[in-house]
């Protein structure tokens, strides 16, 4: 995960706050609750992406001589990949 967990701590934080604060969301629970929730869900995001980014590793491994040789750019050819399996599973990055 790029974010610490303090990071993402804060993050969710800012976003319950700015929810209640705009009137986008009533709280019926603490802040804390919302807060903690919001925090789950920027974490369970993020270790999809993880996941997302190890299965592309995997695919592009079966193509390392062809990168070696300079024939594909590595990163080019990830953030493709990644994009398009983003895409067959609905995953928002």
């Amino acid at each position: 995960m790029r974010l610490s967990k303090e990071m993402v701590k804060h993050i969710a934080g800012a976003v319950a706050a700015n929810l209640e604060s705009k009137g986008m969301a009533k709280l019926l629970k603490p802040m804390d609750v919302l807060s903690g929730r919001v925090s789950e869900l920027i974490t369970a995001d993020l270790a999809a992406e993880d996941r997302l980014d190890e299965e592309v590793k995997k695919i592009l491994a079966s193509y390392e001589s062809e990168i070696a040789a300079g024939r594909m750019d590595y990163r080019k050819v990830f953030e493709l990949t990644k994009q398009k399996l983003a895409k067959e599973r609905g995953i928002v990055l």
